[in-house]
């Protein structure tokens, strides 16, 4: 589990279902899709809260 929290005190939390890739990672699911939109770039991953609208950027 994986769990972020935004300013406003939004939390979105991440899952594991058992689904890997060939390389062996899992995959990340969102447990509830109303609390955070996750958009992926090029370089980089951007969540946003749907709360407040604050935005985080993860840069690879």
């Amino acid at each position: 589990m994986m769990q972020l929290e935004c300013i406003c005190g939004n939390k979105a939390v991440f899952f594991t279902a058992g689904d890997r890739d060939d390389a062996g990672r899992e995959y990340l699911e969102l447990e509830d899709d109303d609390v955070l939109t996750v958009t992926i770039g090029e370089d980089s991953v951007v969540f946003q809260c749907k709360f407040c609208g604050h935005r985080y950027r993860l840069q690879q």
